[in-house]
């Protein structure tokens, strides 16, 4: 179980937490006020605490998309995914609280940077490189809804994964049709 456990962390792309000397102990004044996973080797909380990032990211990009994009395919789909993970992670929110469970309010370090990276580009080439993320993130995260089907113990968490993987595939296939769509132009 300890293995699995860390090899969920590992998938989950948990790299954001801050440790302090070496020791194992948590550092606050580095990363700021923790997220009970920052703490915790749970796999329902750890896939919880992913979930939270991988649906701020989504929203985080998607609101860029709609700043910065003029393709009106790419800007419908990112308002598909703001509204859609915005009310995906309030259901999530309200799984967390009845579980006193602290989630992140950002996206993962990597997420972040991506949306960096994204902030910098325009016309073509952004509305190119964000379907390619939401690509990417879509397909990261039905891997991980997938894997936490298998490992996970929480009726609730388990109920909302089963709940949410039939929209994230969806909007994997949808994003995969843009980006061919946006290819033949």
């Amino acid at each position: 179980m300890k293995k699995r456990t860390l090899l969920l962390a590992a998938t989950l792309g948990l790299s954001t937490l801050a440790f302090a000397g070496g020791a194992g102990v948590p550092n606050p004044a580095v990363q700021g006020p923790m997220s009970t996973a920052q703490m915790s080797n749970d796999s329902d909380i750890l896939a919880m605490e992913v979930l939270t990032m991988s649906n701020l990211a989504e929203i985080a990009t998607s609101q860029l998309a709609l700043q910065k994009s003029q393709n009106a395919a790419v800007r419908g789909y990112a308002q598909r995914m703001i509204t859609e993970h915005t009310a995906a992670q309030n259901q999530l929110n309200a799984i967390a609280a009845r579980k006193g469970v602290k989630l992140t309010d950002k996206p993962g370090a990597d997420q972040r940077l991506m949306y960096n990276r994204l902030s910098t580009l325009s016309g073509m080439t952004f509305d190119m490189q964000y379907v390619a993320v939401q690509i990417m993130g879509h397909d990261m995260t039905v891997k991980l809804i997938d894997m936490y089907l298998r490992i996970g113990k929480d009726a609730d968490a388990l109920n909302y994964a089963r709940t949410i993987r039939p929209a994230v595939v969806m909007h994997l296939r949808d994003a995969q049709a843009l980006d061919k769509q946006m290819r033949m132009q």
